[in-house]
């Protein structure tokens, strides 16, 4: 039997990336980032008595912690001489630094190791910044689209877990530029 409701519901995390562009033509650039992204999601989990009655609703949250490197390809569409749209693409690598779980007895997939420490992918984005003399600013919308998957593997019973990841991080930039 596979469950396909696990954890899914989202969660709002939070991230924080530098970054530093180089290779800086008009029209494209490459990009390189280093930073903390925080994943998870919610499920609500039923406890029942020892006859299977439902006695109580539990929302169980999971947030996994990771640190994440990426280098993008961006290609930049100028507008104006201020305004510049652009998008990007390209590999990351997030490796999991901390695992928490609010329902303390229900964490199955830590104590057996079978949550993947490491995940890996493709970060797909669109963004637009303005800058200002040497100030850039500006905002981004990024998805986090994964190869492998958090969890895989099946229990003793028969019972197949899979957790697939869908991130995705909307930012504000704030940059300067040398």
């Amino acid at each position: 039997m596979i469950n396909k409701n696990t954890f899914n519901k989202g969660i709002v995390g939070f991230d924080a990336i530098i970054g530093v562009n180089y290779l800086n033509f008009k029209y494209l650039c490459l990009s390189s980032n280093i930073g903390f992204i925080q994943k998870g999601g919610s499920q609500n989990v039923i406890m029942t008595n020892e006859l299977g009655d439902s006695i109580a609703t539990i929302k169980e949250i999971l947030k996994l912690n990771y640190l994440t490197i990426n280098t993008t390809f961006n290609l930049k569409i100028p507008i104006i001489k201020f305004l510049e749209p652009y998008i990007v693409a390209g590999p990351r690598l997030d490796y999991l630094i901390r695992y928490k779980e609010n329902v303390v007895f229900l964490k199955q997939f830590e104590d057996v190791g079978k949550l993947s420490k490491i995940s890996y992918g493709i970060l797909l984005g669109c963004g637009i910044n303005c800058t200002i003399t040497k100030f850039r600013l500006g905002i981004a919308f990024d998805y986090y689209f994964n190869i492998n998957k958090q969890v895989d593997f099946v229990s003793s019973s028969g019972v197949t877990n899979t957790i697939f990841d869908k991130t995705y991080a909307i930012n504000a930039l704030i940059g300067y530029k040398f």
